[in-house]
């Protein structure tokens, strides 16, 4: 075998040492002692069992299995297409996070090779880089043919060894399960082999890491000891606390927030009622300063004679035009200068003899006088 350069890192040699030592396997038993002292309920709630729902493809089609905890259940069969594939993954987003991003493929036993090493204790600290070199000395194919994954299965401190087993799948048929999944593997977290080891609860991983979703943080179960409890209480104590001040203060500032935003409304809906307001007030000032329509056409009614025929008559702003027939267009002038409500009267244009009626056709342009108001009726 190939020398491969092991971590001199003294992080690396404490973690290497503190696994090789009795204390994990001893503490792990005292903690699942204890965590049996708590009520079932909060067994349940502080320590979830891992929930996985194993995908299988097989000629029948595409298997459903739900794991939870130790208990495996078979949910069916779908038939293998890119319609079923396309429902599983709708009803997987559905569901959200009921599977706790625990979704694996498990491949027969066929189609992977495992192999039990026995190596130095101090391959460890490199372990993947020793594997990747006993690839081609303990299976038929290269490194970049396969996929592998290995783990320690026992260790021997005293002899200075480890057992490691040693799993690899060749890429192809890597490639060929997930490109039959469909886009469901894209959702993928694992990838393991269906063998005697798998099924006693030994999980391997050989799905590559940059194909692998991300793990939710749901799915992190709880590892707390009674030791560490009553500072747990305390500090849960505090942080209830806080957060309690945090929520009032958010409360307080989302109503001095909706306050301020009040008083920015009333004050933009005051400014417009002032504006409106005082072009209320301009207009009616204008409408006072001049005459009102009617009271102009009063006026021109009894001041002009019953043989003057007014054909239109306009009013924009102060300016009146007055257009119709009459026998001399040179009497009406007069007649208009007369009026009060009007000022400056004027020929426009040139006076015509009208064909029909042989009358004048005059139009004339006056000033409505500033500051007649309307006489009370």
């Amino acid at each position: 075998m190939a020398t491969v350069p092991l971590d001199p890192s003294p992080l690396s040699n404490l973690r290497l040492r503190w696994a090789a030592s009795p204390l994990p396997r001893a503490l792990r038993q005292w903690g699942e002692g204890l965590r049996a002292l708590l009520p079932p309920a909060w067994q349940q709630r502080c320590f979830p069992p891992v929930r996985r729902l194993w995908l299988g493809v097989s000629d029948a089609g595409l298997r459903l299995e739900e794991e939870v905890g130790a208990q495996r259940q078979t949910l069916g069969t779908l038939p293998l297409d890119d319609a079923t594939g396309a429902e599983l993954l709708a009803s997987l987003r559905r569901r959200g996070g009921e599977v706790d991003g625990e979704l694996w493929l498990g491949l027969p036993a066929r189609t992977a090779l495992c192999r039990n090493l026995v190596l130095p204790l101090a391959a460890e600290a490199r372990l993947e880089a020793v594997l990747q070199h006993e690839i081609e000395r303990q299976t038929p194919f290269s490194a970049e043919q396969v996929v592998m994954a290995g783990q320690v299965l026992r260790r021997d401190p005293p002899a200075g060894q480890i057992e490691v087993e040693l799993a690899v799948l060749p890429r192809v048929r890597l490639e060929a399960a997930l490109a039959a999944l469909g886009p469901v593997a894209g959702q993928l977290s694992g990838l393991d082999i269906d063998d005697a080891a798998h099924r006693a609860g030994r999980r391997r991983n050989l799905l590559p890491l940059h194909l692998r979703r991300a793990r939710s943080q749901h799915d992190a179960r709880v590892r707390t000891v009674v030791l560490v409890v009553t500072a747990c209480a305390l500090l849960a104590t505090g942080l209830l606390s806080l957060n309690n001040r945090e929520q009032a203060l958010a409360a307080l500032e989302a109503q001095r927030d909706a306050a301020f935003e009040q008083a920015r409304t009333s004050r933009a809906l005051r400014a417009e009622l002032d504006a409106s307001t005082a072009a209320s007030r301009f207009l009616e000032a204008q409408r006072q300063q001049r005459p009102a329509t009617l009271t102009v056409l009063e006026d021109l009614s009894r001041r002009l004679p019953d043989d003057v025929f007014l054909t239109r008559l306009s009013i924009e702003q102060d300016r009146v035009t007055l257009s119709g027939l009459a026998r001399a267009s040179g009497e009406v002038i007069p007649l208009l200068q007369a009026s009060p409500l009007l000022r400056a009267p004027a020929l426009a244009g040139m006076v015509q003899k009208d064909p029909t009626s042989g009358r004048d056709s005059f139009t004339v342009v006056a000033q409505l006088a500033p500051g007649v108001a309307d006489e009370p009726r």
